[in-house]
């Protein structure tokens, strides 16, 4: 059975762990395919001779084992659901990787397993899921039939959320999305919904996209920790990259703020739980990026980024699609900062913004030096000094903070709102519940 733990899919139980030492192993060796470095710019030294925490490899097998045997029965529940034709399916979340170190969760009960199914027509999926599984279904949803759960379905977030179906003897939460919708959220970033819970280690249950999801899957984490290593400072630990990369998609997300919300200690209890997965996420993808540098340290790693602007401008001008433009036009709007934005005040901003796709199959990043010719990769030259200016704004740190909220924020709020109607009244107070205890859970683990 292929499982898909952030990285490329392995086989359970025992080769999850040659997985684990490759990524590991990755870190001691140069980079396949690498940011391109601008002309003259300090290269990162040797990586250290050993990535492998002495007492990780027996840690990583005894994770290896207890959480394949429960993934495998997660896939059995998949499979008993009898949901009509799906192109893919993932699990996340606390019920599939623990988020404590406690086995069981708030009240004594276990984690509710969840689920995303991407399908070809999600109103067409809807009514057939309708006839197999009716009580998945509010009443209301039902009688209004086909052309109102098109209509649901379409806002926010683009995600129909079913919670607290009772399958066997676990309690699943599943929600489903069309794939194109799925693969253009991983790639541009549109609403930071499921490319935010592919940030953190998923387990890949099906996969019949011909390797479409899996290659918008790492373009998604490349974008993820170019926009972590930018808001970071020079120097940071492996985790601080890591917690980086898991917040992205809660910047904005306002139950994160209100009481009854999120636990506020979810992305510390995340990586702090879920590190090796982590590693397996990362490894590959870090040694790509030839501008860090890593050194051991006591019980994870250090590292170390060039910061200079022309590295942070490449890196800046290769973030995700939406969010580069949005990041274009939030300078644009502020002309008094810099004498290039009130030039560059009438210009399309498109034309700021590399042509390329942000797609794994094209790793190389747009170069901002003139050391390559007539490169096709590079940006015209007013792009090039754009994005200088960018990164050497006081403020960028802040507006890229501020525009991933924007990104965030309205899908959300809106999703939220949709869960009574998708759900039902019932099932919506329950999941508010639940979220209220493990809130105030939060709050007593901070104190």
């Amino acid at each position: 059975m292929a499982i898909r733990v952030g990285g490329p899919s392995v086989r359970v139980p025992s080769p999850l762990v040659h997985q684990y030492l490759w990524s590991c192993r990755s870190f001691v060796s140069h980079a396949r395919v690498c940011e391109k470095l601008p002309s003259g710019a300090p290269r990162a030294k040797q990586f250290p001779a050993s990535f492998v925490v002495p007492t990780a490899v027996p840690k990583m097998s005894q994770m290896t084992r207890d959480e394949a045997l429960h993934r495998q029965k997660i896939l059995s529940i998949l499979n008993a659901m009898r949901l009509p034709k799906y192109n893919y399916a993932f699990a996340y979340g606390s019920g599939v990787f623990s988020q404590t170190t406690k086995a069981k969760a708030v009240g004594g009960t276990a984690p509710m397993i969840d689920m995303v199914i991407a399908v070809e027509e999600p109103a067409h999926w809807h009514v057939m899921n309708m006839h197999a599984n009716p009580h998945h279904y509010p009443w209301w949803a039902r009688l209004f039939g086909g052309w109102a759960v098109r209509a649901t379905q379409n806002i926010g977030a683009k995600m129909w959320y079913v919670p607290y179906v009772q399958v066997q003897d676990e309690i699943v939460k599943y929600g489903v999305i069309s794939l194109e919708d799925m693969c253009e959220d991983l790639l541009c970033w549109s609403t930071l919904y499921v490319s935010g819970r592919m940030h953190k280690p998923i387990a890949r249950l099906f996969d019949a996209t011909n390797g479409r999801v899996p290659i918008a899957e790492q373009a998604n984490l490349t974008s993820a920790l170019r926009t972590a290593l930018l808001l970071l400072p020079e120097e940071f630990s492996e985790k601080d990259l890591y917690y980086m990369v898991s917040s992205l998609s809660y910047l904005g997300d306002f139950r994160m703020s209100v009481p009854g919300g999120e636990n506020r200690n979810k992305i510390k209890n995340i990586v702090e739980n879920q590190l090796p997965w982590f590693r397996i996420m990362c490894a590959d993808l870090i040694t790509r990026l030839q501008f860090i540098h890593v050194s051991t340290g006591s019980d994870s790693f250090m590292m170390r980024q060039d910061i200079s602007p022309q590295t942070r401008a490449t890196v800046a001008a290769n973030l995700a699609r939406d969010l580069r433009l949005r990041l274009v036009r939030h300078f644009l709007q502020r002309p008094q900062l810099h004498p290039l934005f009130k030039e560059l005040q009438e210009t399309d901003p498109e034309t700021l913004v590399p042509e390329k796709s942000n797609s794994v199959n094209e790793n190389m990043p747009v170069d901002l030096s003139y050391s390559h010719g007539e490169d096709s990769d590079q940006l015209p030259p007013i792009a090039t000094r754009f994005w200088l200016a960018v990164v050497q704004q006081e403020t960028f740190p802040q507006a890229l903070r501020e525009e991933i909220a924007k990104t965030v924020r309205g899908p959300a709020f809106v999703q939220s709102l949709k869960g009574l109607y998708t759900a039902g009244i019932g099932r919506s107070l329950r999941y508010i519940w639940s979220k209220m205890r493990k809130f105030r859970q939060g709050q007593k683990d901070t104190k």
